[in-house]
């Protein structure tokens, strides 16, 4: 280390409890298990910053902009401090090491505020959302053939799953996607096949609809509304259950699958194979995730997670590839399950 900074113990400095650093910076809300402030490396108009002090754990991140670190990194952002006027402030504040020879900290520089200019989503009416709530929709019916029916519902409470009346046919579902906020991104309306001689039995068979759009053409949203399509199915669950083990997989069917198999791990799903973004997998940093990708997907998911290594601990598994039939390359856990489920 540098001999300018001996006299820092920044190992202990880093050690102090970040949510407590943070209330001397300004103001702090709960939100769940965790704590949010305003984030100083960006124009935080409401607060996006999120503060992990747990086990382990002990920094900041925003999912708005990206950044965060350490708590000499919050000091320094957050004041206008170098790091080692930043160290002097942590040392005096709380009496962990000597302080600098100068004995004297310069007052804390303004900030240059720098507006991004980001689209203006619409969010869907967590209203509207809930009045669509029902195990009524044909991938429920599905589902009530091969699982106990009090499961089904339980997890359709759980993910909200919807039901709605479009083209001739009053048991559309519907996925919401719901972020870690509690907001609603926008809702996907399929159908599926609810005939079990049916070879297409508990698959889509029509075409895939977006609630936001329709409602924003009849008038029920905003004309020319944008919707966010960054989110994950399921996402809302992941600050309901900080501690449990992540599923990772593409369909939204997939994962009501997966819940429904294996509750005791909070799955989550993509929406399609192309959407394994970093900005779409950052609800889930630092958590453990077992990622199940459909057998056609498997090295295109194996190889963009290499370079998220840093996000979260993800293990991919070759489940699909395993356990297709031969030559069949289209092949997911919803297919296995449903297989194994109806064979009994």
């Amino acid at each position: 280390m540098n001999s300018q900074y001996e006299h820092y113990d920044t190992q202990s400095l880093n050690a102090i409890p970040i949510v407590g650093v943070a209330e001397r910076l300004g103001e702090v809300k709960r939100a769940g298990s965790v704590y949010k402030t305003l984030c100083p490396w960006h124009d935080d108009k409401h607060p996006s910053l999120t503060l992990y002090e747990r086990t382990g754990e002990n920094h900041c991140y925003c999912f708005s902009c990206g950044k965060g670190g350490s708590v000499i990194d919050l000091v320094m952002q957050s004041l206008g401090y170098t790091f080692k006027d930043a160290c002097e402030w942590l040392s005096r504040e709380y009496g962990i090491s000597k302080t600098s020879h100068e004995g004297h900290l310069p007052p804390p520089k303004v900030r240059e505020t720098v507006v991004k200019e980001e689209p203006t989503y619409t969010y869907i009416p967590v209203e509207m959302t809930d009045e669509l709530v029902s195990s009524e929709n044909s991938l429920c019916r599905c589902l009530m053939r091969m699982f106990q029916p009090e499961a089904v519902e339980l997890q359709c409470e759980e993910y909200r799953i919807g039901c709605y009346a479009m083209n001739g046919l009053d048991d559309y579902t519907v996925f919401p996607s719901i972020d870690w906020q509690g907001r609603v991104c926008n809702l996907k309306v399929q159908h599926y096949d609810t005939d079990p001689a049916s070879p297409r039995f508990c698959h889509n068979d029509q075409n895939t609809y977006w609630l936001g759009a329709i409602w924003s053409k009849e008038g029920r949203l905003p004309q020319g509304a944008q919707f966010r399509s960054d989110c994950l199915f399921g996402e809302h669950l992941l600050p309901r259950y900080p501690e449990s083990i992540v599923a990772l997989v593409e369909s939204p069917k997939n994962a009501m699958f997966g819940a429904l198999a294996f509750p005791q791990m909070t799955w989550v799903a993509t929406g399609n194979k192309g959407a394994l973004k970093r900005e779409t997998l950052q609800p889930l940093r630092s958590r453990d995730v077992i990622v199940i990708p459909d057998r056609d997907a498997i090295q295109e998911w194996k190889q963009t997670l290499k370079g998220m290594a840093d996000l979260a601990n993800f293990t991919v598994s070759d489940f699909c590839r395993q356990n297709a039939p031969d030559g069949q390359m289209k092949y997911d856990i919803a297919d296995y399950l449903q297989r194994r489920m109806l064979s009994r």
